[in-house]
């Protein structure tokens, strides 16, 4: 009887250690090309490739300047590649998939994973697959593969940004628009050579600003045609400096056709045309966007139209989502740029 209860607790204890051993939390032992997910030289990279199983494809390549274009057409967002160069920097394994999970977490990667290939020139020098987050939210289920073979891992992993326990997938999104850039517009003042603003309900207070050489202005009233008396300098100096690095908050490629044609079709709030000496001009209409929240106006009425945001064309292609708060100052009336004049001294 004793020599049975010694058997069963020999037995118990070597089950609790082999149960241990498959499930802990540990990358010791491991193989490193299972577990390299992190790429330290992200200087070097050359290329990006996105994809999900949706067929939505991102790729980021980096241009001689040391610059990055989204699909080989657009201008990337600097802020999120170098929010991604972080990622792909730091990326360290918060745990091991427990065996348990493991065949769950391996079909969800296979169904809704994001892949990833990263490129030093020619040479494909990492790819894993990244699927959702942890029920904890603390984070990101992965999946490495080799470069070589594109031969997947058999293990998936709990990833993270050491310190940090954020959700990681967003980071690599597949719409190609979250990776382009958002400025409007950036010029230099003295290579602009002139800025119009047209507020089409109110022509009294319309304006176009000349500079016909650096630092020589003339303001025109649009309203007949002549020139504004009197102008302050400084005030028109400060004016062209703000049309440097403007941007536009989102894009609207996914607006339902008639409902963009209607907005199109409609009187604009105003115009801009942006003449430069050096490189492209830029014209924009802005048009007035419905309100999201019940705002009233100086009567006690509501507000037409939103007092945050703007619907914009910008030279006729690119429709998106403008701010007051970046193109107020640049649409003051003709008024701003009258001389000031100083106090009579006693």
């Amino acid at each position: 009887m004793k020599k049975n209860q010694v058997a069963l607790l020999i037995v118990l204890l070597l089950g609790a250690v082999t149960f241990f051993l498959m499930n802990r939390n540990t990358t010791t032992t491991v193989p490193k090309e299972l577990r390299d997910f992190a790429y330290a030289d992200t200087a070097a990279i050359t290329k990006i490739f996105l994809a999900d199983k949706a067929g939505h494809q991102v790729t980021l390549d980096r241009n001689t300047a040391g610059g990055w274009m989204v699909n080989k057409t657009w201008k990337a967002r600097n802020d999120g590649v170098s929010n991604l160069m972080f990622v792909i920097k730091n990326l360290a394994i918060k745990s091991m998939v427990g065996v348990q999970m493991q065949e769950t977490v391996i079909k969800q990667l296979a169904s809704g994973s994001i892949k990833i290939e990263l490129y030093k020139g020619d040479k494909l020098v990492r790819m894993y697959y990244v699927g959702g987050a942890t029920p904890d939210d603390e984070g990101t289920y992965m999946l490495l593969a080799n470069p070589e073979t594109k031969q997947n891992s058999s293990r998936p992993f709990v990833m993270c940004i050491e310190g940090q326990t954020r959700y990681l997938t967003p980071v690599f999104g597949t719409n190609a628009n979250d990776w382009r850039d958002r400025t409007a517009f950036s010029y230099f003042p003295p290579d602009i050579q002139s800025v119009k603003v047209d507020f089409i309900t109110a022509t009294g207070t319309s304006f176009e600003v000349l500079q016909p050489a650096p630092n020589t202005f003339e303001v025109h009233s649009l309203k007949n045609n002549s020139n504004y008396p009197q102008i302050d300098t400084l005030a028109v100096k400060q004016y062209l400096s703000y049309f440097q690095n403007v941007g536009f908050e989102t894009f609207l490629n996914d607006m339902k056709p008639f409902r963009k044609d209607s907005i199109l079709n409609s009187i604009p709030l105003f115009t801009m045309q942006i003449t430069s000496r050096k490189g492209p001009s830029t014209s924009l209409k802005f048009f007035g966007m419905e309100p999201h929240r019940e705002e009233l106006d100086a009567q006690g009425k509501p507000e037409k139209f939103d007092l945050d945001r703007m619907y914009t064309l910008i030279n006729n292609t690119e429709f998106v989502v403008t701010q007051y708060y970046s193109f107020g100052k640049l649409t003051p009336d003709i008024e701003y740029f009258g001389r000031k004049h100083s106090p009579v001294k006693k």
